[in-house]
């Protein structure tokens, strides 16, 4: 069976702020890299390779995407490796801190949706400080 990427599926992302009450609009989206398999048969990630760069409408979504991504077939017999691909996606904005969603997985003929709940600058801080996840609030259920 070609283990190939030969199927396509789709990516939106939702970007807000406030917990998921407001959208922000033109927000930029990248989205980069993808899963390969090793000659282990592991994933192994590309994190350099731009796929998409994308902004945000009036209610903090991109548009819909397509995106490579392996045969939903594979899922139909155990060796076989996974049966999508992983995604990264950066998100930045201005006055609020980046945020990086890694191994975001879209599956074949599916319309995969990525939340991202942006946090506001405190006064004096870079868009880039890193902020541990134990202090983002957010439920990536509730931002679609």
């Amino acid at each position: 069976m070609n283990q190939s990427n030969d199927s396509i599926g789709f990516l939106i992302t939702n970007v807000k702020t406030a917990n998921g009450a407001l959208p922000i609009e033109g927000a930029s989206v990248t989205i980069y890299g993808g899963t390969t398999l090793n000659q282990d048969g592991n994933p192994s990630f590309l994190k350099s390779d731009i796929i998409y760069t994308l902004k945000t409408d009036q209610n903090g979504k991109t548009n819909k995407v397509a995106l490579p991504t392996k045969s939903k077939d594979l899922s139909l017999t155990p060796d076989n490796p996974i049966p999508y691909d992983s995604y990264n996606i950066t998100v930045t904005a201005d006055g609020f801190y980046d945020a990086s969603y890694l191994s975001v997985p879209v599956f074949q003929g599916i319309t995969s949706l990525q939340g991202a709940n942006l946090i506001p600058l405190s006064e004096f801080a870079s868009p880039t400080d890193y902020i541990p996840n134990s202090q983002r609030q957010y439920k990536e259920s509730s931002m679609n």
